[in-house]
């Protein structure tokens, strides 16, 4: 199977979320749009902070790495994914009222642990 059909995929998939959100935020007003319309924004943001920086960790990966290529994109989609549900995560907190340093720093710890723990199951 060929890599770059995957990669172009995930570019493009990510382009379309960042014109989504992008979209999004020039059409209606995050401080009065109703709970759909926040849901839509997140998920747009999740999506193209997931391809950005699984195409970014795939790269990096490979450029330090020479693991085999659909293992360090598996990976570097994990590792993506991760932390656009961080960064999503402290932003809906942020949007609930909710964003503490203890509340950030325990959900940075939860998504740190789940990383060992794909870590440990690889081993």
């Amino acid at each position: 199977m060929n890599l770059k059909p995957y990669l172009w995929g995930i570019g493009m998939a990510s382009l379309a979320a960042l014109a989504s959100f992008l979209a999004i935020i020039n059409f209606f007003s995050p401080q009065n749009a109703g709970g759909l319309i926040l849901v839509l924004l997140f998920f747009s943001l999740f999506l193209a902070l997931c391809g950005f920086f699984s195409l970014l960790g795939f790269f990096l990966r490979r450029k330090k790495y020479k693991d085999s290529a659909f293992y360090s994109l598996g990976v570097s989609f994990r590792e993506g994914t991760l932390l656009g549900i961080l960064l999503i995560g402290f932003l809906a907190m942020n949007a609930a009222g909710l964003f503490r340093w203890w509340m950030a720093l325990a959900f940075l710890i939860i998504i740190v642990g789940i990383e060992v723990m794909f870590l440990y199951q690889e081993k």
